[in-house]
């Protein structure tokens, strides 16, 4: 089969030229998602703390509800 390829004009130098382009185009794509993965990351991170503190926002309103509604409730002089 190389033989087959070097008789259609296709050199190994050609062929070894490709190869480190083509690696060179991957190592580039690898960088980039890379990037992209620690940057999805970080948001990631990011968002569960919004979440967390949310969740606690929600928890203490929850609670002022309940004292008001106790406080209502209770007797009236």
């Amino acid at each position: 089969m190389n033989e087959e390829i070097v008789n259609k004009g296709v050199t190994e130098d050609y062929i070894w030229h490709e190869a480190k382009s083509i690696r060179t185009k991957l190592k580039s794509v690898q960088s980039e998602l890379e990037e992209f993965v620690s940057t999805m990351s970080q948001r990631n991170k990011d968002n569960r703390a919004v979440i967390a503190k949310l969740y606690a926002e929600n928890f203490q309103m929850n609670q002022e509800i309940k004292d008001l509604k106790e406080k209502s409730n209770g007797p009236t002089t």
